[in-house]
């Protein structure tokens, strides 16, 4: 009996360490001791509330039907919570150049006045419009991020030279659009619901209020 309660000590132990110790981002000053690497960063500097980064990153885009059928092998796909004490990702890449498709979610929840935000980054590329099946995208070739739609940003491809630098600044601006959103009331769990709905009200759903900002070191 106690063999078999020392080997479950251990291993909550072992797994508890793990745990503690696992982190999945990278650190920058691991990518910068290879000469064949350069990384591109996320940085969130929105102090309320949370940003979470999904990013897809390929190198060729030509074969990029709509945001979901895009590269579907030779990509890396990194996600990361950018909360205020943790807003840093860094994505290592080896020389060369990469486009990606990136989904940002923001929310910050105080009472009744939280607050969602959906964004899509194009990196280096956009879609035609109207859409061409044979010919779907166009490179972008700004040196500057821009907003296609509310919801839509595009910005310059990722270039990644020896032991560069690409950041991606995320920043609070000027709000050009609000709705309102019910969103969380779709929730499975009622009860949840019912609470969301008593503590946020109806959400105000600010699409356009993040500030992209592209930089290079």
């Amino acid at each position: 009996m106690k063999k078999y309660l020392f080997i479950s000590l251990s291993f909550l132990t072992l797994l508890l360490f793990q745990c503690s110790t696992s982190d999945p981002k990278t650190w920058e000053a691991d990518v910068l001791t290879d000469e064949n690497y350069g990384y591109f960063r996320w940085h969130n500097s929105i102090r309320d509330g949370y940003v979470v980064v999904e990013t897809k990153v390929f190198q060729d885009p030509k074969e990029c039907h709509e945001e979901y059928n895009c590269s579907t092998q030779d990509h890396i796909k990194k996600i990361a919570n950018l909360r205020p004490s943790d807003p840093s990702l860094a994505i290592p890449l080896k020389l060369g150049e990469y486009y990606a498709i990136t989904k940002l979610r923001y929310g910050d929840v105080s009472f009744f006045r939280c607050k969602a935000s959906d964004l899509t980054i194009y990196h280096g590329f956009q879609f035609r419009e109207p859409y061409d099946p044979k010919n779907p995208t166009v490179p972008y070739t700004s040196n500057t991020c821009e907003f296609l739609r509310e919801d839509q940003v595009v910005c310059p491809s990722i270039q990644m030279t020896k032991k560069s630098i690409q950041e991606i600044k995320l920043t609070t601006g000027e709000t050009r659009g609000k709705s309102i959103s019910f969103r969380h009331l779709l929730e499975p769990n009622m009860i949840f619901s019912t609470i969301s709905l008593l503590y946020c009200g109806p959400v105000l759903r600010k699409i356009d209020f993040i500030t992209v900002e592209e930089r290079r070191y």
